[in-house]
């Protein structure tokens, strides 16, 4: 038992950039990549155990080892179908389309996945930089079909900022806007229904899919859109809970001795500075970037330096 580090899965994508590469410091081939799934047991990206001694093995086979996955993944994912989230860091150098993600009831019954719940916490952005969130006062389960047809109209844009907290659930129309980078926690998950693209085309001249009809089936008016803003946390904040998974934010001046818990493993990310992540017989540096998991059976460990970090756990 030790803390669970891996290699990510890098997506090359119309709309990133480099500053995955930049920002953490990593050798990244190819350009325009969007996207680092950090911890991931989706097929479409997985990631694979980087601990020096330890089976070079993805997390979904570790997953779906159920002769460890108690010790691992703790009591509440004993009886999981699929390991429970997904975290990755998103460059968003051009705007990404505005999309709309199922719930799990539907997400099963058509795409034989999980449903989309999400939360994005603001790592750095350019000034004024902006996200699609949601539908304009007017917008009604009457009026729907049209305003997704005329969806430039009646998007509404919000202003973010660095150490911004945005939940996004299932059915809430959205879109991340160019010069943002942020981190994202969501369900394990990888269908997306676009509703409009900014007039794009791929690499062959094509216009992208977009998928308005199945849109139209998920979208949810009733979500509540709220942002908070934890750019300034001086103690441990729990800043989000859910029946998917919660997060604490969590600062670091020192040391912080912890310890692991039988009902889940911990995920961590480190959104800013640099230390160490120690037990008995591990110690291992982190900065900026990094995450690592907590077995749940781990016991106890020690966190140091100064550091910001989201604490992910079901």
């Amino acid at each position: 038992m030790e803390p669970i580090f891996f290699k990510p899965a890098y997506k090359n994508v119309i709309w990133g950039g480099n500053n995955i590469s930049k920002v953490f410091n990593r050798y990244i081939e190819g350009d325009n990549i969007g996207e680092s799934w950090e911890i991931s047991a989706h097929p479409n990206g997985l990631s694979i155990v980087d601990n020096e001694g330890l089976n070079k093995e993805s997390l979904l086979d570790m997953f779906n080892n159920k002769a460890n996955r108690k010790e691992i993944f703790g009591t509440h994912c004993e009886n999981l179908d699929r390991f429970p989230i997904l975290t990755k860091f998103i460059d968003a150098s051009k705007s990404l389309s505005v999309q709309v993600h199922p719930n799990n009831e539907y997400a099963e019954k058509f795409e034989h996945d999980s449903g989309k719940n999400e939360v994005w916490y603001i790592m750095d952005c350019k000034e004024n930089a902006k996200i699609v969130y949601g539908f304009k006062e007017g917008v009604t389960k009457e009026n729907l079909k049209d305003s997704v047809n005329h969806i430039k109209d009646n998007i509404r844009y919000v202003d973010v900022h660095k150490g911004d907290f945005i939940s996004i659930p299932s059915g809430t129309v959205h879109a991340i806007l160019d010069g943002i980078m942020l981190c994202e926690v969501q369900q394990t998950s990888d269908i997306t229904y676009r509703v409009y693209d900014w007039d794009r085309v791929d690499k062959d001249g094509n216009p992208r899919e977009l998928h308005k009809e199945k849109a139209l089936d998920v979208i949810d008016l009733n979500n509540k859109n709220e942002i908070y803003n934890y750019n300034d946390i001086n103690s441990n904040t729990s800043i989000y809970k859910s029946d998917i998974f919660n997060i604490d934010m969590i600062k670091v001046e020192g040391e912080v001795n912890a310890k692991s818990n039988l009902d889940s493993f911990y995920a961590y990310i480190v959104l800013e500075g640099s230390g160490m992540i120690s037990t008995k017989n591990f110690i291992r540096n982190i900065e900026k970037g990094s995450t690592f998991l907590i077995p749940a059976a781990l016991g106890e460990y020690k966190v140091s330096g100064n550091l910001k970090l989201m604490k992910v756990w079901i």
